[in-house]
This record gives C-alpha cells, structure tokens and sequence, in this order.
C-alpha cells in the first residue's frame, strides 16, 4: 500500500514536531506544523453520517506523527489531515521548480489521455493537445457531458497512453488501483499531491505536481473562508514539481 510507505518516509521528520494550527475550509484542509511548514490536502465530500468531528478541540499541540497517521485512516476528513501533515513536512526543504504537466509530460495529437479527477483547467488544453481526452469522475454533481464514472476507469484506462491523476486519489485510497490500470506515462497533479521523490521509482509514474505553502497565515486564511485551488495558487502558495528526467520514455 502507498500510503503507508508515504507515512513511513515522513516518520523521522515528524517525530520531532507538534501540530501549531488545523484549519478546516469547504474545499482544502491545511495543517501547520511547530516548525512553521504548511501542507495542504483537498476536502472530498465523501463523509457518512454525523458531519463534526470528534477531534475538534485536541489537535493543536498534539503529535505531527499521531495526526498524520490519519492518513491510514477510512475516514476521508482523518485521511486528508493525515495527508496535508505529511505534504507538510515533504515540502519544507523543496525547492521550487515550476515544470508544466502538459509540457513535461509532452501530450501530442496521438495521445489517449486519461484525466482521473475532474480538473477543469487541464481539460481545454488536454482536448486542444491530445487525440482523444477521457475525464473520470466519482462526485455525480461534477459529470458534465462527456465526463465518465470514476468505475469505468476500469477498461478505459489501461487504453490510454498519458494519464494524470488527481492527489486527491491518495486519500480515498485508489491510487494504488489507478496505477495498476495505467500503461502510459502518469503525473499526480493538484495541491494534495505528495512531493515524494519514491514515487518516481514506481512504474509510469513521471511527474509530481504539488504545491508549496510560503506564506502560511495566508494560506490558511483563504482555506478558512472557503477558498479552492485558484484562490490559493493566487495567496500564499506556489506550484511545485518533481519529474523524471526523460519523461519520454518512462513506461517501466
């Protein structure tokens, strides 16, 4: 399982910090750690049941390492504050390199793409660029005409020669599955993305593009009132990326 490897490599970095400040908005959670790194993680709206938190009251000041085992956790609010302490810690020492998904991952007019998520900035340039764009969607209220069920990634996947996957598949525990299925070249893309050099050591996987908080108080402000990726990009955060040297000829 990923995850637990991602939780493992940011273990010894969060042992020695303690939560400073939670905060919980209507489409990203961000957590800053003792040692002043943010991290950020997208909220999915998957919850069952009782919406509040038991949590709420006893974060601040608790272990980094116990709020990121959240990671692990069924619940998609646990599993996206696991996620954004660990992004906190990953992203720290980084530096920024600004690369493109669609320019490192040179999608051209042969190209089958696959988009896991629907991220609606990448779909005119991917239907400009590409001979074909299959967009992959679990929430209903988000499938436009022309956009797939997230299930039929199924078949149609392994069929596409560029896939990029949301991070968010990190928290409702699908991306060991969606790499499974994918044949082609993959980058993860969005905020929620794990900066973890590991993970272009596994198969396809060419580009990480996240997102590195500089200017905490900010970001966590716009979080607070509701801000989404846009917002953010435009207060307090920058793009980051990791990519494989010759994306080109990754498939193994």
């Amino acid at each position: 399982m990923i995850a637990r490897g991602l939780l493992s490599s940011a273990e010894a970095t969060l042992a020695a910090l303690q939560v400073k400040q939670v905060v919980i908005g209507l489409a990203y959670t961000g957590v800053m750690l003792s040692d002043g790194s943010c991290g950020l993680a997208a909220i999915l709206n998957e919850r069952s049941g009782c919406k509040a938190l038991h949590m709420t009251g006893t974060m601040t000041g608790q272990p980094a390492l116990d709020l990121a085992h959240g990671l692990l956790s069924a619940d998609p609010l646990l599993s996206a504050l696991g996620l954004a302490t660990i992004n906190a810690a990953l992203t720290a020492k980084l530096p920024l390199q600004n690369d493109e998904p669609l320019d490192a991952l040179t999608v051209g007019k042969n190209d089958v793409v696959g988009l896991v998520g629907y991220i609606g900035p990448l779909v005119r340039p991917l239907r400009e660029r590409a001979k074909e764009l299959l967009i992959f969607e679990r929430d209903p209220s988000r499938r436009l005409p022309g956009v797939l069920p997230d299930w039929a990634a199924e078949w149609e996947l392994p069929q596409c020669d560029v896939v990029f996957v949301s991070g968010t598949a990190f928290i409702n525990k699908t991306i060991d599955h969606l790499l499974e299925l994918s044949k082609g070249r993959v980058a993860i893309i969005g905020p929620s993305t794990p900066m973890w050099p590991e993970l272009l050591r596994l198969k396809g996987i060419v580009g990480l593009f996240g997102a590195k908080v500089h200017s905490p108080e900010i970001a966590l402000r716009t979080i607070a009132e509701g801000g989404g990726t846009k917002a953010l990009f435009h207060n307090g955060v920058d793009k980051i990326a990791l990519t494989f040297p010759d994306p080109s000829c990754r498939h193994a």
